[in-house]
C-alpha cells in the first residue's frame, strides 16, 4: 500500500461505475476475516483491498453491521445465478415458511430481489403486513429479513437508530420494522419513510446544540409489520399491504438447517447482484403503457426484476388487479360520484354555470335518499353516509375546482358553482367517469367577461364560437370525449 494513498472501509460500493465493492467475511477458526467481493460485471475476486486511483478500500468487519456476514470460501467458484434460478430458490422459502396467496408470496420473492438492485430504481415501494396477533407477519418479516440485502430489522426501531444506520452513503439498505403502529406520532421517523420512497430524498436532522443540521439519505426498500392500518396521509398509500391471517405454514420456526441455507441464498443474492447492478439490460426497454401514477411507482420496480423469469405473468395479473380496484375505488368514491353528477348536468344543460340546487336534487334522485325533516340540509345515504349540503360544496371546490357565486337566475338568488372545462376534464380521467360516453368538452374555453357584450373566444375571432354567462353556445366546435380511461 503505498504511503499516500487514503484508505477507506466501506461496506458497499460502486467505483467509477465500474467496480462493485462489497463487504463480506470468509471463516477463520473461531472467527470471521473481513474481505471485498469485487465485481466488475464480467466476473468477481475476492480480496482484502482493492487500489484504485490513489485510494485505497477495505471491508469494514463483520461486528460492525447488524446482519449475519456474506459468509465466502476464497477456494471455492460460485459463479453468478440466472435470475430464475435464485428467484425459484427465495419462493421456495417463502412457500416454506408462509401460508400466504400464491401472488403474494411471488409479490414478497420480487421484493427480496428487489432489496438487492434497489438503487436501479427511482421509486420504491414499501410492503406492509397487516394483521393481528399471531397472524403470521412477525414470523414473516423475520424471514425477509434473513433474505433482504444489508438489511436493519427490529421492533419500534427508535428514529436515532434509523438516522444512523442510513447515514452511510455508499449504499442503499434495507429497513424492516416490526409493530410499526403509531409512526405518525414519531415525527422524526414519519419523515424518514414519508420521504424514503424517492431517489435523492434527504432528510433533515439537527446533530448538536449549535443546531448544525446534516441531511440524511432516506431512500431504500423498507417492509414493516403491524397490527393497524398506516394513519398518515402520504405514507399509506406508499405501501403495498398484504393482509395476514393465521395459518399452517409448511414450517412456523427456524432452525439451524434452515439458517444455514439462508447463508447460501444470501450468497447467491449477493453475487446475483454483482452480476446485475451494473447491468443497462436490467431496467432497458422495459416499460409498462397501462401502469401509471401510483400504482407505477409501486410495482414497476417488482415487475422490472423477475421480468425474465416464469412467475412474471402471476405478478402482473395481480398488479392488472389492483389497477383495476384502484379505478373501482376512484370510481365509486364521493368525489367520482360527484364528477358523474356534474357532468351529466353539465351534458344537459349545455352550460358550465350549474345551481347547487340542481346537484343537490340530483344526488337526491340518484341516491334515493330524503331530507330528514329535522335536518333539511342534509341526507342519509347507504353509500357515503350523512352527507350535507356544506361538504358537498367543499367537495366540488377541492376536488372539481368549482367556483362559487350568487346570482339571481329566474328571479330568485341562486348559489351557482361554474367549472372549468379543463378541470372538469381532468377529473373525469382522475375519477376514471367513463359513463358519461358522450359528454362534449369545448376546444376553447374563457371566462366570462365582466363586459356585457359576448365575448370572443382567443384564437377564434369571426368564427362565432362565443361562451355566455357560462353556457355554451350553439355555434361552439366541440371536442368528444369517446372514452375517459381515467389512468390510476
Amino acid at each position: 500500500m503505498s504511503i499516500h494513498e487514503e484508505t477507506f472501509r466501506i461496506v458497499s460500493k460502486i467505483v467509477d461505475n465500474t467496480y462493485l465493492l462489497e463487504a463480506i467475511a470468509i471463516e477463520d477458526r473461531d472467527d470471521f476475516e473481513p474481505r471485498l467481493l469485487i465485481s466488475d460485471g464480467i466476473g468477481y475476486w475476492i480480496d482484502r483491498i482493492f487500489h484504485i486511483n490513489g485510494k485505497a478500500y477495505v471491508a469494514v468487519p463483520p461486528k460492525s453491521y447488524p446482519y449475519p456476514p456474506y459468509l465466502f470460501d476464497e477456494r471455492l467458484d460460485y459463479g453468478f445465478p440466472e435470475t430464475q434460478e435464485i428467484f425459484e430458490k427465495v419462493l421456495s422459502e417463502v412457500k416454506r415458511f408462509t401460508d400466504l396467496e400464491h401472488e403474494s408470496q411471488v409479490l414478497i420473492s420480487a421484493a427480496i430481489l428487489l432489496s438487492y438492485v434497489q438503487e436501479r430504481f427511482d421509486t420504491l415501494p414499501y410492503i406492509y403486513l397487516l394483521g393481528d396477533h399471531e397472524s403470521g407477519k412477525s414470523h414473516t418479516l423475520r424471514l425477509i429479513a434473513e433474505l433482504a440485502y444489508r438489511p436493519l430489522f427490529g421492533v419500534s426501531i427508535p428514529a436515532a437508530d434509523l438516522f444512523t444506520y442510513l447515514g452511510n452513503d455508499d449504499f442503499t439498505p434495507t429497513i424492516l420494522e416490526d409493530e410499526i403502529q403509531g409512526v405518525e406520532r414519531d415525527l422524526e421517523k414519519a419523515k424518514i419513510w414519508k420521504a424514503g420512497y424517492k431517489r435523492g430524498a434527504k432528510v433533515p436532522r439537527i446533530i448538536n446544540e449549535n443546531r448544525d443540521i446534516r441531511y440524511y439519505n432516506a431512500f431504500c426498500l423498507k417492509f414493516a409489520a403491524g397490527e393497524n392500518p398506516i394513519d398518515l396521509k402520504g405514507l399509506a398509500e406508499r405501501f403495498i399491504v398484504i393482509q395476514m391471517i393465521q395459518g399452517w405454514p409448511e414450517k412456523d420456526h427456524y432452525d439451524d438447517e434452515d439458517l444455514g441455507r439462508f447463508m447460501d441464498i444470501r450468497r447467491s443474492l449477493l453475487l446475483w447482484r454483482c452480476n446485475m447492478l451494473l447491468d443497462p439490460k436490467l431496467t432497458y426497454g422495459f416499460d409498462l403503457d397501462w401502469l401509471r401514477g401510483r400504482m407505477r411507482e409501486l410495482y414497476l420496480p417488482l415487475l422490472t426484476v423477475i421480468r425474465d423469469t416464469n412467475y412474471y405473468q402471476v405478478l402482473e395479473d395481480f398488479v392488472r388487479g389492483k389497477v383495476e380496484e384502484r379505478r373501482e375505488a376512484r370510481r365509486n368514491s364521493l368525489e367520482g360520484f360527484l364528477t358523474r353528477v356534474v357532468a351529466t348536468l353539465v351534458k344537459e344543460k349545455a352550460s358550465y354555470k350549474i345551481p347547487f340546487i340542481d346537484i343537490w336534487t340530483r344526488i337526491k334522485e340518484e341516491l334515493d335518499a330524503v331530507e330528514p325533516l329535522s335536518k333539511p340540509d342534509s341526507l342519509e345515504t347507504e353509500a357515503y353516509g350523512i352527507l350535507t349540503k356544506h361538504g358537498i360544496g367543499r367537495v366540488l371546490r377541492k376536488a372539481l375546482g368549482s367556483n362559487v357565486r350568487r346570482e339571481r337566475l329566474g328571479g330568485k338568488p341562486m348559489v351557482v358553482h361554474v367549472f372549468d372545462p379543463k378541470r372538469l376534464e381532468k377529473a373525469m380521467r382522475c375519477y376514471c367517469v367513463t359513463d358519461v360516453t358522450d359528454f362534449q368538452m369545448m376546444e376553447a374555453y374563457e371566462k366570462p367577461s365582466k363586459s356585457p357584450e359576448k365575448p370572443e373566444i382567443e384564437g377564434q375571432k369571426g368564427m362565432g364560437l362565443v361562451l355566455e354567462n357560462g353556457n355554451i353556445g350553439n355555434s361552439v366546435t366541440y371536442l368528444r370525449l369517446l372514452e375517459v380511461n381515467g389512468g390510476a
